[in-house]
């Protein structure tokens, strides 16, 4: 199967990122370096290019300290076409360009990319609402339509809250019938999703190396079939607590091991395990989807992995058309290996170089301050 490429990226007061170009081969990129080093915020501008995509809470946080705006692109081959994605970043800002066209988030392409990173294991030990919005996340990729209606059904929510809180009772009519529309398809949605999902999971759960059964389900504050009728049974203590107490936004993806939830009761390294199952779950799904394999992420490919399971990750990373891994200590069997000194990276074999512009050499239409807007 072909996949997507990240021919170039460029970055401009990107955190701690020097300004410039890399440019990157088919196959295994390895980045190399002491942490701090700029490994970790290299994979997140290439992700954030690549998908349009962040989980920080202000988007100033992605802003080099004394500047105001920050810039990233990516030069990618996708679907036999080249095309150039753009991303401005301000205070609560971001604008994303494809060929010099301003777009929205679920306009750029959705199989693009998956990253795998050590804070995963969040998935396993974290919130609920950090396994919703994994979950939700990967099927906005799938779908652009879940997406429209999570971002609708979101938005009717914090209003209905609103009017909770306000004492504006008599409008819950209205909003539980919007309410309910939107759920009970988020909630069909899933189901149908978790089914493949649960599948891929399990299978990689195995060829990890686990001997325990990995099983995926929803826990559900309601169901399709009486979502209005619960709804109305709980409006009383909806106006006592004044929030929405039931629906899609209270759910949770239940990870159980070995007939337990791994939540409570899986090890470190059992939980690092079933969250690297997740993302190679995604992966799968994604070029399912889409015909491509995603381009492949990979930070600190060593974090609480056993030799088997790094190895595993290792072999992961060389089946796909394009990975970019990095690591503490040099990442074996790439076709290029870059050394990450303070945001900068030099070449550590005989590869090809990639291009390191320069702050006075960088094309400003490439890689200098782009407007940015609400």
């Amino acid at each position: 199967m072909r996949g997507v490429l990240l021919c170039a990226l460029s970055t401009l007061n990107y955190r701690n990122l020097a300004p410039g170009t890399l440019e990157f081969p088919q196959g295994v990129t390895g980045i190399f370096g002491e942490n701090g080093a700029g490994k970790t915020n290299l994979l997140e501008a290439a992700y954030l290019a690549l998908t349009g995509q962040t989980d920080v809470t202000r988007l100033e946080q992605l802003v080099q300290q004394g500047e105001k705006e920050a810039y990233v692109r990516a030069d990618l081959q996708q679907g036999g076409s080249l095309s150039i994605q753009e991303v401005g970043l301000g205070r609560g800002r971001r604008q994303l360009k494809v060929d010099g066209v301003k777009v929205r988030t679920g306009d750029l392409p959705r199989g693009s990319a998956v990253w795998i990173r050590p804070e995963d294991s969040e998935l396993v030990f974290g919130s609920p609402s950090g396994r919703r919005g994994y979950l939700d996340s990967l099927l906005s990729r799938l779908s652009s339509r879940y997406g429209q209606q999570v971002s609708r059904y979101e938005r009717t929510v914090s209003q209905r809250n609103a009017a909770l809180r306000s004492g504006e009772h008599w409008a819950m009519q209205v909003w539980d019938e919007s309410l309910v529309t939107l759920g009970t398809e988020i909630m069909l949605f899933r189901r149908r999703a978790l089914t493949r999902l649960d599948e891929l999971a399990c299978e990689a759960n195995a060829a990890l190396g686990s001997h325990k059964a990995l099983v995926l389900t929803l826990s559900e504050s309601t169901t399709p079939e009486t979502y209005a009728a619960d709804l109305a049974a709980r409006h009383a203590e909806e106006i006592a607590r004044g929030s929405t107490v039931t629906g899609p936004h209270r759910d949770d993806l239940v990870l159980t091991l070995g007939g337990f939830p791994a939540s409570d009761y899986a090890s470190r390294g059992e939980g690092r395990t079933v969250a690297l199952a997740l993302r190679r779950a995604e992966l799968e799904l994604l070029a399912e989807k889409f015909g491509e394999k995603p381009v492949l992420l990979i930070d600190d490919f060593t974090a609480e992995l056993d030799p088997n399971r790094r190895q595993y990750l290792l072999d992961l990373a060389a089946s796909v058309p394009q990975a970019i891994v990095t690591g503490t200590e040099h990442p074996p069997g790439a076709a290029l290996t870059l050394r990450a000194r303070s945001g900068r990276f030099t070449v550590e074999t005989a590869c090809a170089d990639p291009v390191h512009a320069d702050p006075e050499e960088v094309d400003p239409v490439r890689a200098g301050p782009v407007e940015v807007s609400a």
